[in-house]
């Protein structure tokens, strides 16, 4: 109450400037937020960005990652609940967010909130989530599509005018090759043959937005230790790595496995420590493996084979639910609910070199990625 109240004084006596840009995500200083601050400070000197972060005590890692993608310095990295957080907060003409910011705020006239999201939702989402008690506000919402234009101006409740096809600014960093998986890792293990990357969504989370969604009992019959030793000794077979990235919002932590040769279980901590953004990486990954994860929409821009992993449909479809009637009908790839089948998937793909999914996934890339490049300068064009 007592920060509504200053940020409305602020707002009061304050003027904007259009030449200041305020940013901010969940994790601080990634995602889509990240790539068009990297493209801002990149291509317009002039251009004020400030990033509002909730653990200021990581700034070093911040800058870190920062300069692996820019030498301009033209930015400032300030605490979001502070004095000069919510100085800057009111200063920006210009706001971008993957999550919100300052939810419980009215929007303020003088100034452009834009949503970037942080994906193209399987899954319910803002008011269609029966579960979501918050539902960020802002002028405008970025999607990758007409489709997701008619099921985002419903999640947000916005005019469908203000919900823009430009493309989501992160998917640029996939293209850019300048790093891989294997450079998350310290180890002196030889580049592997084939990557894949694994990534599930949570199940409970502990962070965030506290919530339990689907059958985490289910989900983890994947993950036991017996099924991970037959898995890594088919990888080491064939001279694969998986890189298990577990969700950011996740209960489970890479603590809670064992080792193994050939399997990774990697989080966002691997990359702060290494700065470097997870898009980055994206396409030195030879297969995707996900559920209902909106990274797979994403990964469909690279071409590459994905599979479908999960045993607990039914119980996420009635309690979290899907923004499609039949979502397995959008999901071009392997469907794997039994962990019996995952291996031959992999023999199929990387032994067989069989692609069966190909045109597939050229139609679902086209109904869900209307624009295939340029995604952050299409934004910022659009706002500067």
């Amino acid at each position: 109450m007592i920060i509504k109240y200053f940020i409305n004084i602020l707002r009061f006596f304050l003027k904007t400037n259009k030449k200041y840009i305020v940013y901010s995500s969940f994790p601080d200083v990634s995602d889509n937020s990240f790539a068009l601050f990297c493209y801002s400070i990149n291509n317009d000197k002039t251009k004020k960005n400030v990033w509002l972060v909730n653990n200021i005590n990581n700034k070093k890692n911040y800058l870190k990652l920062i300069s692996n993608y820019t030498k301009e310095t033209n930015f400032l990295i300030i605490k979001k609940k502070s004095l000069l957080g919510f100085y800057y907060f009111c200063k920006a003409k210009y706001i971008f967010h993957t999550h919100g910011l300052f939810n419980t705020l009215t929007l303020s006239k003088k100034q452009i909130n834009i949503n970037l999201w942080h994906g193209m939702p399987l899954k319910n989402i803002g008011f269609l989530d029966a579960n979501k008690n918050t539902v960020q506000k802002s002028n405008y919402v970025i999607v990758t599509s007409n489709i997701f234009k008619e099921i985002l101006s419903k999640a947000f409740k916005h005019k469908k005018k203000y919900v823009l096809v430009l493309g989501q600014p992160r998917n640029d960093f996939m293209f850019t090759k300048k790093y891989s998986l294997h450079d998350l890792i310290d180890t002196s293990f030889k580049k592997p043959k084939n990557s894949i990357l694994w990534m599930p969504t949570f199940r409970e989370s502990k962070i965030g937005d506290i919530r339990k969604d689907g059958e985490r009992k289910k989900m983890n019959d994947f993950l036991t230790h017996d099924y991970l030793k037959t898995l890594n000794l088919y990888l080491k077979k064939t001279e694969t790595v998986c890189y298990i990235k577990l969700h950011p919002m996740d209960y489970m932590d890479v603590t809670d496995f064992e080792n193994y040769s050939n399997i990774y279980f990697i989080n966002n901590s691997c990359f702060e420590k290494k700065g470097i953004s997870l898009y980055s990486v994206l396409s030195s990954a030879d297969l995707l493996l996900t559920d209902f994860s909106s990274i797979y929409i994403d990964y469909l821009l690279l071409d590459k084979p994905i599979g479908f992993v999960f045993s607990d449909y039914d119980e996420y479809f009635n309690s979290r639910g899907f923004i499609f009637e039949n979502p397995k009908k959008y999901m071009p790839g392997e469907i794997i609910t039994d962990r019996k089948n995952l291996i031959p998937f992999l023999e199929n793909t990387f032994t067989e070199e069989k692609d069966f999914y190909k045109e597939k996934r050229k139609e679902i890339n086209n109904l869900f990625n209307e624009q295939k490049t340029n995604f952050s300068k299409r934004v910022f064009d659009r706002f500067s």
